[in-house]
Order: structure tokens, then sequence, then C-alpha cells
């Protein structure tokens, strides 16, 4: 009954942790469309969307735990040592990624093109990096 339940709240977090980074793929193109005094709503919808992946992130890293524990999976397993390694990756690479490039918005360093150039390369490396995840954690593969 629990492990059904967790795996229920987990697979919904990997939807909330991995959906929002394609909402932002519109954002971001109309970004490049317009002026930078209308920008402001779009930057804020783009926070929202990484604050969304950032907290069903959390959730999905406490019911992935739950679930190790409750599956008689091993923690030295090939596939979930891989994906632990990455999700620390990506924890360093979300933040690296995205708050210095947000924070320049409203500052002398601001600089549209870069900024919108830089949110999109950067969305579209974390959606590979938590497809490879998912691929991980959905296939199992077993590599050593």
């Amino acid at each position: 009954m629990f492990y059904t339940l967790f795996l229920y709240i987990h697979i919904v977090s990997a939807v909330g942790s991995i959906g929002p980074l394609f909402s932002l793929i519109p954002i971001i193109k109309k970004m490049e469309s317009t002026d930078e005094s209308q920008l402001s709503g779009l930057v804020q919808s783009f926070q929202s969307a990484i604050t969304v992946v950032k907290h069903a992130g959390h959730i999905l890293v406490f019911s992935g735990i739950l679930l190790i524990i409750f599956s008689g999976w091993m923690w030295t397993t090939s596939w979930v040592v891989l994906t632990i390694a990455i999700m620390i990756g990506s924890i360093v690479f979300l933040a690296r990624a995205f708050k210095p490039t947000l924070k320049t918005y409203g500052t002398q360093d601001f600089q549209k093109e870069i900024f919108v150039k830089k949110l999109g390369k950067a969305t579209w490396q974390y959606i590979l990096i938590l497809l490879v995840m998912l691929w991980l954690m959905v296939a199992k593969p077993v590599l050593w």
C-alpha cells in the first residue's frame, strides 16, 4: 500500500519537475521578440516555473529515497548510483544555470540577447539531464 502511494507521488513529482521546463520554451521564444520594457512578466513566469521545478524536485528526491528503501533495490545498483550522481550534478547545474542569469535582469549587466540565449540553452540542457534521469529510473539498466 505505501509503496504504491510513494510510487504515485514519485511519478507526479517527476511530471512536476520536468513538465514546467517545456512551458519555458514558448516563454523564451516570446522573450526574443518582446521589447525590454515588457519583459518583466515573462521573467516572472520563468522564475515561477523554475520554482515549481525546484520544489517538485524536492518531493521527487524524498519519494525516491522512500521507494528505494521499500522496494529492496540496493543503493549500489548501477541505475541508482547513476541517478544519484546525475541528480547531484543537476542540483549544481540548476543553481548555476538559472539563478545568476536571472539575477542580471534589471541591472546594468543585463543584455537581453545574451540573457535569452543563456536561459534557452540552460533550459534545454536541464531538460536533457532530467530526461536521462527519467530513463534511468524507468529502464533501470544494469550497467555493472
